[in-house]
């Protein structure tokens, strides 16, 4: 839990500390799913979004296998807890500005560093995978790209926590 307050709290921090702040419109999207794992259990979650004649319609799905037993609590915390508070914060997003993707270099702040790792294929994209310190202690990666506002992949290494896009559709 402590582990989880402080990335928080960083995101947070990182994003007062940046002036210029990126905006997503998810509902520039139809759909994004990401094939999220954490330990070794493993979950689809969607994210839709249908025009109504009034607004718009979100649709949050999660598609999980499991062979006993029904664990709530192993279901929750991995999957929509992490999957909401990480990928879709806005607070995250400035770091796609901290960096530029075609000429990446290490970026120093604080005693918090973002360090370009390599280039890594996702799915039908490649992008720039970074991994963000604090304190020479590697927090989590994401790999970036131009064409999409939103991670490619995201990871919490400590928690064996990853996510990986696997579908995204424009309006």
């Amino acid at each position: 839990m402590k582990r989880l307050i402080l990335v928080l709290t960083l995101l947070v921090t990182t994003a007062i500390l940046v002036q210029a702040q990126a905006e997503v419109n998810l509902l520039d999207y139809e759909l994004i799913t990401y094939r999220v794992s954490m330990e070794d259990k493993t979950a689809l979650v969607s994210l839709q979004f249908n025009q109504t004649k009034d607004g718009y319609e979100a649709i949050y799905t999660v598609r999980f296998t499991f062979e006993d037993e029904f664990d709530y609590e192993a279901f929750a915390v991995p999957y929509m807890y992490l999957m909401m508070s990480y990928i879709y914060n806005p607070a995250f997003l400035p770091f796609l500005q901290m960096i530029d993707l075609d000429s990446p270099t290490t970026v120093n702040l604080y005693g918090m560093k973002i360090v370009y790792e390599k280039d890594e294929k996702v799915g039908k994209y490649t992008g720039r995978r970074f991994s963000f310190y604090s304190n020479d202690e590697k927090i989590f990666s994401w790999v970036a790209t131009k064409q999409i506002e939103l991670p490619l992949k995201f990871e919490i290494p400590e928690q064996g926590y990853v996510a990986e896009l696997v579908e995204i559709r424009r309006r």
